[in-house]
């Protein structure tokens, strides 16, 4: 049988977080449209993505996420290894965080992975950080009422995650997967993102119209998860899996570079507070269905899932 992800509309608000509810239980992904993102945002920010990953490999070297200390700036191809044990990715990207100065809070306690980005030469990337930065405000906007409409699908008050969004820390990662070589240039179980889960709570994807995302059904299968136009693409992390107690699934996927195409998406991960605290929230658990993970933070939660997907150089 042929699958296919959910639609959810935001524009239709009759039993809008029953449905996402529905969703988040079922597949842990579904399409989003009716969400009122400028599409002129949106292009901006894949032509400033774009522009990057065309300059020369040294070029992009001098923002090379190594000299950053907090995960921010370009891991060239091959990096990244999202599915332990397997090659490289056969993708480049590049990292951007909340922007810190040296005077805030959690730059001054050393908290880790907090701090500046590492911006491209505006003289080689006009508009770079401007086309991001818009584009990273509207994303969070609507992963905010994402969350919202969760909460009160879980039968929680609408402003339950109010309290672990004081001082968000999401990531954009604006990636490339280049055309997919020929097989005799791959290694063993190469492919352009290998076969893995997202970290955080809730993922927001724009894909350009080239293809090769895939879901893993629940049998294992692998099935397309096609570009629809000026939708998102939103999957839940294993935050969100932990803190409903597995009620939401965290999802495998997966990408296969495109035949002759280069394909260009934009990963926003809507990462909460770093200290907040991640633990089976109401309604998710009872007597008869403990909790089946231990507290922990936000933070730390993350640090670890980063650490375990790099590959060796």
């Amino acid at each position: 049988m042929r699958q296919s992800l959910p639609v959810i509309d935001l524009s239709q608000r009759e039993g809008l977080p029953q449905r996402l509810d529905a969703a988040c239980r079922h597949e842990g992904f579904f399409y989003l449209v009716g969400h009122d993102v400028d599409p002129a945002v949106r292009a901006a920010a894949f032509d400033a993505g774009k522009r990057f990953f065309a300059l020369p490999d040294h070029e992009k070297a001098r923002w090379h996420i190594e000299r950053s200390g907090i995960h921010r700036g370009w891991d060239p191809i091959a990096w990244q290894a999202l599915d332990p044990g397997q090659p490289g990715d056969l993708k480049e990207s590049f990292y951007l965080g909340v922007d810190r100065g040296s005077d805030d809070p959690l730059v001054r306690a050393g908290t880790p992975n907090q701090g500046p980005n590492q911006w491209p030469d505006a003289s080689l990337v006009p508009g770079f950080r401007e086309a991001v930065q818009a584009y990273e405000q509207a994303l969070n906007q609507l992963a905010r009422r994402l969350l919202s409409l969760m909460a009160q699908g879980l039968g929680l008050p609408a402003n339950w995650f109010d309290a672990c969004l004081r001082d968000p820390m999401p990531v954009l990662r604006l990636l490339h997967y280049p055309p997919q070589p020929p097989s005799h240039a791959l290694l063993p179980g190469q492919i352009g993102c290998g076969a893995h889960t997202d970290w955080g709570s809730i993922t927001l994807l724009a894909q350009d119209q080239a293809g090769g995302l895939q879901v893993q059904a629940a049998d294992g299968t692998w099935f397309d998860a096609p570009p629809i136009r000026d939708a998102f693409v939103v999957n839940l992390g294993d935050m969100m899996a932990r803190w409903t107690n597995d009620r939401y699934r965290s999802t495998p996927h997966r990408v296969l570079n495109p035949l002759g195409q280069e394909r260009y998406s934009l990963a926003y991960f809507f990462d909460i507070d770093y200290h907040a605290r991640v633990e089976a929230l109401p309604g998710c658990h009872s007597a008869s269905n403990p909790p089946r993970y231990p507290p922990t933070t936000a933070g730390q939660h993350i640090i670890e899932m980063y650490e375990r997907t790099r590959a060796s150089h």
